[in-house]
């Protein structure tokens, strides 16, 4: 698994509403979801842009998916110009519980039976509404690059802060003039929404003063003060922000506003959750391996009155490595990596998009999850035994090891600083296209997807070590969290340390299993969403 050469796809409101019923309860969910639902009458997300100033072309819908074309066509091009495609779709899954006990869940694959995310920021009022004419307004990406927002600074004047307009650079871009740097008040939506430095301090956006969106030049928000509280007079979030996180990342970014109540969850059949998710798509131009990866990050914002409990997160990826059905997928435990290789060493037969012989492999690295809970405490990486002589009380010698719990692959552990700990992969999770196996096909409602997001089959089985992670596949336990991890979990975290009951090295070759159409996701959680509070999440 460690000699797998790979490209690494390097991975936190005036209203009018509609009603609609559902007449059937969604299995497994509590009787209070079903009934009434409320909803904007927002149309599906239909804008896309394409991320490509380095060796990656991606598509990048507005509607919380990416990577394809809506009509069937992977857009996921490796190297660029190639023609050759690695990945079909990603999209988000989020699901979690209310006080009441509820499944509350927004998640879309391919939107061919529906739709659970719309554009536009939601009002702050505790409704979490918007309105159709928002949605439209905001179906679009603001596409910026941070040599457009430098060229623009050396026109404004340092003591003045004021821009000096010449003959060759009358104003800047059309995108630095018009950023959605805020939201409409009169609407009901935070005053402030894409990040963006108040150059004077006054609280509005305005180029002409200086004001630019904000790419942190002087690297005085670097991740390693990602302890700062946010700032409501700039971002008008009050809790539960980082400021590192809201600042704009890469050399080509891209930033959009979506949500999760324009309309019924048609995809899923899930009750809403009142999410504004703030989207940035980013890469960077390098002469490394960077330039072969794209970043995504987001703001996730839960605009409702209520609590989100035992909440989990996912970027759910259906990879297709060239040609679709011959591959194989796999996960890195302590570096928090998912992946997809080809089974035969032979890519497809022929086809354009394929990789042909010596095909490569593809990762998504869950980079940063959510922040954990707050307990007060800086949670250590690593534990130190000490031996001490029996008489003298000397210490003779010291050993430091990996402590075996989500620090393997969390961020923040043990750096001196409370509460700032962020979950990495806590589940790696696969399932099928299609097959005889149904427990292991694509979710429908609702609580198929969440209990993928915790590592459980359809058929409500706890997912197990070995085979296909069934028991009726070949799986021989004990339960497990990671699929395929090969040998990346030595301590044995993704078992609750029990050994397996079987082979330790475990990836479908070793299984035997027959490559197929694969789909997986990299899941993190337990964590709270509190109402108003937001978390962050990068994946690269």
């Amino acid at each position: 698994m460690k000699n797998i050469v790979r490209y690494l796809l390097i991975a936190i409101m005036s209203i009018t509403l509609a009603t609609s019923t559902y007449a059937e309860k969604v299995p497994g969910e509590s009787p209070g979801n079903s009934g009434k639902k409320i909803a904007a009458g927002c149309l599906p997300a239909t804008s896309a842009t394409e991320l490509d100033l380095n060796n990656v072309r991606a598509r990048i819908n507005t509607g919380g998916d990416m990577w394809w074309d809506l009509m069937g066509n992977p857009q996921y091009e490796i190297p660029k110009g190639s023609k050759k495609m690695s990945m079909f779709s990603a999209s988000l899954w989020i699901g979690g519980v209310d006080v009441n006990d509820q499944l509350k869940l927004a998640a879309v694959r391919y939107r061919q039976v529906g739709n659970d995310f719309w554009p536009g920021p939601l009002t702050i009022d505790g409704t979490a509404a918007i309105s159709d004419d928002v949605c439209a307004e905001y179906d679009k990406h603001f596409n910026i690059t941070r040599a457009q927002v430098a060229e623009f600074l050396s026109y404004v004047d340092d003591a003045t802060g004021q821009f000096i307009p010449t003959t060759d650079y009358q104003a800047p871009p059309k995108v630095i003039q018009d950023w959605p740097a805020h939201g409409d008040v009169t609407k009901g939506q935070s005053q402030f929404l894409a990040p963006f430095f108040d150059r004077n301090g006054d609280d509005y956006y305005d180029w002409q003063d200086g004001d630019y969106p904000y790419y942190d030049f002087d690297l005085t928000n670097a991740l390693c003060k990602s302890n700062q509280p946010t700032i409501e007079s700039i971002y008008g979030i009050s809790r539960g922000g980082i400021l590192a996180d809201q600042i704009l990342k890469g050399d080509q970014t891209l930033w959009w506003v979506f949500n999760d109540k324009g309309n019924i969850h048609s995809e899923t059949l899930g009750e809403p959750i009142g999410l504004e998710i703030r989207g940035q798509v980013f890469s960077f131009a390098t002469n490394d391996e960077i330039n072969d990866m794209t970043f995504y990050s987001y703001e996730i914002i839960n605009r409702s009155t209520f609590r989100l409990a035992e909440t989990y997160f996912s970027q759910w990826v259906d990879p297709d490595l060239g040609y679709a059905y011959d591959d194989y997928v796999g996960c890195d435990v302590e570096r928090g990596l998912g992946y997809c290789y080809n089974g035969p060493e032979i890519d497809g037969n022929g086809q354009a998009w394929a990789y042909g012989e010596q095909p490569p492999a593809v990762g998504v690295d869950f980079f940063q999850g959510p922040y954990m809970d707050p307990d007060g405490l800086d949670n250590p990486k690593f534990k130190t035994v000490y031996s001490i002589d029996s008489v003298t009380g000397t210490i003779l010698d010291s050993t430091v090891t990996q402590i075996c719990d989500v620090s393997i692959n969390g961020v923040n552990f043990g750096d001196g600083i409370i509460d700032n700990e962020r979950f990495g992969m806590r589940r790696f999770v696969y399932h099928n296209n299609t097959g005889v196996a149904n427990y292991m096909t694509d979710p429908s409602v609702a609580v198929e997807y969440y209990n993928f997001l915790r590592g459980i089959w359809k058929d409500g089985t706890r997912m197990i070590y070995g085979g296909n992670a069934h028991p009726s596949g070949g799986g021989y336990g004990p339960e497990c969290d990671f699929m395929f991890p090969g040998d990346s979990d030595p301590c044995n975290w993704g078992t609750g340390g029990t050994p397996p009951n079987g082979p330790v090295y475990w990836t479908e070759k070793e299984a035997g299993n027959n490559a197929y159409d694969r789909r997986f996701m990299q899941s993190a959680g337990p964590f709270t969403l509190e109402s108003g509070a937001c978390n962050y999440i990068t994946v690269c």
